[in-house]
């Protein structure tokens, strides 16, 4: 069964899909959280059509001291508002420390493009740092979804394992 991941933020939302075995996640694509909510509905259901997604898993803030403070419940009212425009089912799951795990992965995939080169010339990079930064955020948010989407995995695999 393939899932879909989102990792919702105030400004982007990055999505994860799963192959179709539900083993593996992969970073999707980053969206932009629209004024007009309607757009977003649209952005989010294109994405489970493309995808073929069976089900969604957002991704739930909870402290470490485990409680829910208030973008723990941005998420669930944006969950809430999202459920009329999907016909798949919705799980939450907790999401602790997903953008740390995510940038880490970014860095070391980033570091293995460069295949570890000590020197290298600079490449002459007209992007403005505005403009990369951007870029690096859009990045983390769907790896970031990734992250949550793998842990879900996981922890559906172990339960499977358990049982056998």
């Amino acid at each position: 069964m393939r899932l879909l991941a989102l990792d919702v933020g105030d400004a982007r939302i990055g999505v994860a899909v799963s192959d179709a075995t539900g083993f593996l996640a992969s970073p999707y694509i980053t969206l932009y959280v629209s004024r007009d909510e309607s757009q977003t509905w649209v952005a989010i259901q294109r994405v489970i059509d493309e995808t073929e997604a069976e089900a969604l898993v957002i991704g739930l803030p909870i402290s470490l001291d485990g409680q829910m403070h208030a973008q723990g419940q941005r998420v669930l009212s944006f969950a809430e508002r999202l459920r009329p425009h999907i016909a798949i089912p919705l799980t939450f799951w907790d999401e602790r420390l997903s953008t740390v795990e995510a940038e880490r992965l970014l860095a070391q995939r980033n570091q293995d493009e460069w295949g570890g080169r000590q020197k290298r010339q600079r490449r002459t990079d007209r992007r403005s740092t505005a403009t990369k930064r951007r870029q690096k955020g859009q990045q983390i948010d769907a790896y970031a979804a990734a992250v949550i989407l793998q842990d879900y995995l996981d922890h559906l695999g172990s339960n499977k394992e358990e049982k056998i």
